[in-house]
């Protein structure tokens, strides 16, 4: 049994398999790097990761394949395998009234939504505003460094996981999981009914529930707390 758990420890990661993961992005500058993401500093803790989902850049998750856990990686992006490398085509002029009619009043570096697009105002006149729709860090190389600091194996692990995704910041210790055959019951406390959109959320988690386990029929969510008592008497 020992020697099957260290085989499972040491197995190398692939698609599909869920993760902790820590990264940091950095953009590379004339004048240096700079942090653009990172799961580390004030607040953080690793992230999930389903690896092949597309929540991470795909060269990222393509880094991410064959690592084991406890392994950590640096590697450089091209623009092209970041966030793509700059259009000219996608900086546009357009009249400034077409931004006035929708109550945004022009300035420059502001970020505007147009058609669905958003992008970023790089100039503005004679009644005219340009507006940039390349990604901020389109033809940029980035700078990534990963590490896994845990494969989920238990599916209890994994829902737990996918469940705080929905509800970030939410302790780990605070959500219960168990499995008895088709039916998960996930336990929570009251205060996720403190988030915003709380219903979505849950919902957003169900849809998961559906896509990553096939195994699972239902959900059971019970809100759980325990009663304080004043002076610790009955």
């Amino acid at each position: 049994m020992r020697q099957r758990r260290w085989e499972m420890s040491e197995a190398s990661v692939a698609r599909g398999d869920f993760l902790l993961v820590d990264y940091t992005l950095s953009v590379i500058e004339e004048a240096g790097e700079r942090i653009i993401a990172s799961t580390s500093g004030e607040g953080g803790e690793p992230e999930l990761v389903i690896v092949g989902e597309g929540r991470l850049l795909k060269a990222l998750e393509d880094a991410l394949v064959g690592m084991r856990e406890g392994e950590s990686k640096e590697i450089v992006l091209e623009p092209k395998d970041a966030f793509g490398e700059r259009d000219p085509r996608n900086v546009v002029i357009l009249p400034a009234r077409e931004l006035s009619s929708r109550g945004i009043i022009p300035r420059v570096g502001e970020e505007v939504e147009v058609n669905g697009r958003r992008g970023r105002i790089i100039r503005i006149g004679a009644g005219r505003v340009t507006v940039d729709f390349n990604n901020p860090y389109a033809g940029k190389r980035v700078r990534a460094k990963i590490s896994v600091k845990k494969v989920l194996r238990e599916d209890s692990e994994k829902i737990t996981e996918l469940f705080r995704r929905w509800f970030r910041g939410l302790p780990r210790e605070r959500v219960s999981v168990s499995i008895q055959g088709e039916t998960v019951e996930v336990k929570v406390p009251l205060t996720v009914f403190a988030y915003g959109n709380a219903h979505v959320l849950i919902s957003g988690f169900i849809r998961d529930l559906g896509r990553y386990f096939a195994n699972v029929a239902n959900l059971r969510l019970v809100e759980e707390e325990s009663v304080k008592r004043e002076g610790g008497g009955e």
